[in-house]
């Protein structure tokens, strides 16, 4: 229990400073530049931390080499009798006459003693017990909470959502998808109550529009959102909040979430703005800007 503590202790502390240098890294260059390349960083370091224990062993690099010999190639060597030698005379060996048998007399046999059974003491409760303890619940409070807020928005999807209908909408959907080489494309779903845009679902993804969506603003939302699934940011975000719920005691791991959110949306405008010619960049930027504008406005 205490080694496994302590490994994942070591491993948190590793992750924490790999993140203090990704997030540096992304302060000199303005988050601007090589946003992607720290997506894939994030992704390997999340995967590091996805399971907190050592990769070697413990001992493995200090273990003993045992040579086993095989048995035909052991000698033996027979054990030599000693011989007599001739200043001392051998002597006649004396056997003891056989003494007559005993009498039966009866002997009686005390009864054995039972001892009082010793009753089981309570295991003590330890400080790597009451640590683990902790770990663990905090860990399923944070754990608990995303899976909770995932099923009532579900739920809410259920309820309200409803497959897209306009033809115009459907026709700019599919010719974004062609230009982004998508076979397999998410379903295109409305949802009243969003402000913006959404990607929503990890094996049946569907992307969800406002009621009131449409416009120049339209196509740079669902660029951006089929970026993300073509991307499949949404698998690198879950494994994400696993870490975070593993990792809960560490604030560094707080700060990658945070940092992965920003990340991956500027890697998304990086790939869109690829796409666009150069004089649509700015109308672009402004569609973005609108939309962080409105998500804040409904969060407050």
């Amino acid at each position: 229990m205490t080694d496994f503590l302590t490994s994942m202790a070591g491993v948190s502390l590793g992750g924490g400073a790999v993140i203090l240098l990704l997030v540096v890294l992304a302060k000199l260059t303005r988050g601007r530049y090589g946003a992607r390349w720290r997506c894939w960083a994030w992704l390997l370091l999340a995967l590091r931390l996805a399971v907190p224990l050592p990769l070697l062993p413990a001992g493995a690099e200090t273990a003993p080499i045992q040579i086993q010999v095989p048995p035909d190639r052991v000698i033996y060597q027979p054990m030599r009798t000693p011989r007599p030698s001739a200043a001392q005379p051998s002597q006649p060996v004396q056997t003891a006459a056989p003494s007559a048998a005993p009498s039966s007399v009866p002997v009686s046999t005390p009864a054995p003693e039972v001892l009082p059974t010793e009753q089981t003491q309570p295991a003590p409760i330890t400080v790597g017990g009451i640590l683990l303890a902790l770990w663990v619940t905090g860990g399923a409070a944070v754990l608990g909470w995303n899976l909770i807020a995932h099923f009532r928005f579900k739920r809410y999807l259920a309820r309200w959502c409803r497959p897209a209908e306009d033809a115009g909408t459907i026709r700019l959907f599919n010719g974004l998808c062609d230009s982004l080489s998508l076979q397999r494309r998410p379903r295109l779903r409305l949802c009243p109550g969003l402000a913006v845009p959404m990607l929503a679902g990890l094996f049946r993804p569907v992307l969800l529009l406002p009621e009131d969506a449409g416009g120049q603003g339209l196509r740079y939302a669902l660029l951006h959102e089929l970026i993300h699934y073509r991307r499949r940011d949404i698998w690198l975000k879950t494994l994400v909040l696993w870490v975070n719920a593993v990792h809960w005691f560490n604030p560094l791991v707080w700060l990658m979430v945070r940092s992965v959110e920003r990340d991956t949306e500027l890697a998304c405008d990086e790939g869109a703005l690829k796409r666009l010619p150069q004089e649509e960049h700015a109308a672009y930027g402004r569609a973005i800007l609108q939309a962080v504008a409105a998500l804040r406005k409904e969060k407050a």
